[in-house]
């Protein structure tokens, strides 16, 4: 009978390609045999293709369900020395089954079948705690004083071990393809822009930034613990616009809507903490490099292998993050992280070395941990020497800000970013990642968005503050309120636009739809500094030379242009990213505010 279970839950089909693809099998091996012309071997192609592969997978749960209700009644009756054996091979033959239903079913039968397996589990795992209990009585005095007869461990403790830790790398697994593998249903106003706004060759380019977005933006759970965090901690009376909804009022909708998925996590990371999983060890984990095999790798194999200590059996890398993040989200005061050395590690690991940038949950765990060390520590820890392991640290960030397929997540990415510029304590350091990203990153809208984080930089450097009844500058010495700021960057800030738009008509306006997130929030920025008379006088925006060359670079080749820009976009309709008529307006507000000083 035992067998029968294990047998029919590794052979059980969850589509009808499966079947379809074994009936290919079959027929091979009776041409070979030569008896092909008997007729004999069944053909079910043709019902296969007609039958409705939801149906089937529904059929599917309902047979797993069934073998799963077996192996419940056949496990306990299991009489062995070492029972670890057994379950190592029932595990293994259920993460199989698993795998196979992440990648078919949808995501309620998904869920049904992770809540199926935890009713199993619960049933299975050893009871620890009693067994802990049982060790707090004082030990008798040995009747033979040597050292082996102190240090020998009770078999049957050394067993429970063993299996609580082989149930403990199970639900792991289980967690990460869960998470990473689910289908999930999204609206189309929901879909990632990084494929229309960036070329490949402008994504490789780019450090942070490793694979693709070939439709594994169709698969994995949003849950949503950075946004969760945005709103209970961060901004708890800011996160909603005020008479109106966003797209991340819709993905907030969406994450409260699936309370099941929610159920089926708590569960899971409870049962690991009863288990004896320690946030120590997944924080450990978590941050180790790239040598150890990535998910996929564990995955695909399948299978648990039967080990003789617990000490040697792994958890799943994705799902000691996961697990991490849930006991943070639930318990903040469980552990305290710090941006280096512990985020940054972990940032590394799964977003450089990973394919973490593609992968919704991963992206949402290390947005949170992020959230969470620099909320909870209110500094970056032991930053280093070299600026540029903080400039990779933050490009992660800029590229999930830009490619990330929820708006929720570009929001916090930007966030964070800004936050951990404005924690660091050089205002160099700060200025020369703005010099280095306007430079070199090969997104227009990470561009813009730093010139938004440098606008703000100006802004604090520049805003009166009381201080002992008097108004003063909120920082009096800083580099931003002077115009050094500006000197510095002129050239990166202000880019010859006419050696960018080049002589080509079609070309130009291709060109300035990909400038526009960073053109919009120069002007944007450089109009502020005409129209506000003491930034003018302070950052050297009053002389006649940094406004002509201002104009000679950046200005004067988008004015000449535009005309042909405005009729493109009438041309072609509303659907880019820009308004040409609002650049023409904002350009002559431009013109009159320096009217006065080129005068």
């Amino acid at each position: 009978m035992y067998i029968k279970v294990l047998t029919g839950l590794s052979s059980l089909s969850w589509s009808p390609k499966d079947d379809f693809e074994e009936d290919e099998e079959d027929e091979e091996e009776a041409e070979h045999s030569g008896d092909e012309e008997d007729g004999a071997v069944p053909k079910r192609e043709l019902q296969n293709k007609k039958e409705d592969p939801t149906v089937y997978a529904q059929n599917a749960v309902r047979k797993f369900n069934n073998l799963l209700s077996a192996l419940t009644t056949v496990h306990p009756r299991i009489a062995a020395r070492f029972p670890s054996k057994f379950l190592s091979t029932e595990l293994s033959t259920l993460l199989i089954a698993f795998t196979k239903a992440v990648e078919v079913a949808d995501g309620t039968a998904v869920t049904g079948v992770v809540h199926r397996l935890l009713e199993f589990l619960n049933g299975v795992r050893p009871q620890l705690k009693q067994t802990a209990d049982t060790t707090k009585r004082p030990p008798l005095p040995p009747r033979v004083s040597t050292s082996a007869s102190i240090q020998t461990v009770n078999p049957e403790t050394r067993e429970d071990q063993l299996q609580a830790r082989l149930i403990a790398s199970f639900l792991t697994h289980v967690l990460s393809g869960y998470l990473l593998r689910t289908k999930r249903q999204h609206s189309p106003q929901q879909q990632s822009t990084s494929e229309e706004h960036h070329t490949h060759e402008e994504q490789q380019q780019h450090p942070a930034f490793r694979g693709g977005f070939d439709d594994v933006e169709e698969r994995g759970l949003d849950i949503g613990w950075a946004g969760k965090y945005d709103e209970e901690v961060l901004r708890p009376d800011k996160f909603k616009v005020p008479n109106g909804r966003t797209l991340i009022d819709e993905e907030r909708d969406a994450r409260a809507a699936q309370a099941d998925v929610r159920t089926a996590i708590d569960a899971i990371a409870a049962m690991c903490e009863k288990l004896g999983v320690e946030t120590e060890e997944l924080l450990d984990l978590c941050r180790s490099g790239a040598d150890i095999p990535t998910d996929d790798e564990e995955d695909d194999d399948g299978e648990i292998p039967a080990p003789k200590a617990a000490d040697d059996v792994p958890l799943s890398k994705h799902g000691a993050l996961f697990l991490l993040t849930h006991r943070l989200s639930t318990d903040p005061d469980t552990i305290h992280l710090q941006i280096y050395p512990d985020h940054s590690a972990i940032a590394e690991t799964f977003m450089i070395y990973g394919p973490g940038q593609s992968q919704p949950p991963v992206i949402d765990s290390i947005l949170f941990l992020g959230l969470y060390s620099l909320y909870t520590l209110q500094s970056l820890g032991d930053i280093p020497e070299k600026t540029e392991t903080f400039f990779i640290y933050l490009q992660i960030f800029s590229v999930i800000s830009t490619n990330a397929s929820s708006a929720s997540h570009r929001y916090l990415a930007n966030s964070h970013v800004a936050r951990c510029l404005r924690t660091h304590p050089s205002e160099a350091v700060r200025l020369a990642y703005f010099r280095d990203t306007l430079e070199h990153c090969p997104f227009e809208s990470v561009k813009g968005a730093v010139v938004g984080m440098l606008k703000d930089e100006i802004i604090h450097a520049t805003t009166p503050v009381l201080r002992d009844g008097a108004s003063v500058p909120s920082t009096p010495n800083s580099i931003f309120g002077t115009s050094l700021c500006l000197s510095e960057i002129f050239n990166e800030l202000f880019p010859d636009l006419e050696a960018l738009l080049g002589d080509d008509e079609g070309k130009a306006w291709e060109k300035f739809r990909e400038l526009y997130p960073r053109f919009a929030a120069t002007i944007n920025l450089y109009l502020l500094l005409v129209l506000n008379h003491d930034l003018t006088a302070r950052l050297g925006v009053a002389d006649k030379s940094f406004v002509e060359k201002v104009e000679t670079r950046f200005l004067a080749p988008v004015r000449q242009r535009l005309g042909k820009f405005v009729e493109r976009e009438m041309a072609e309709g509303d659907g880019h990213m820009f308004n040409a008529q609002l650049v023409e307006m904002t350009m002559q507000r431009v013109e009159e505010a320096t009217g006065s000083i080129v005068e």
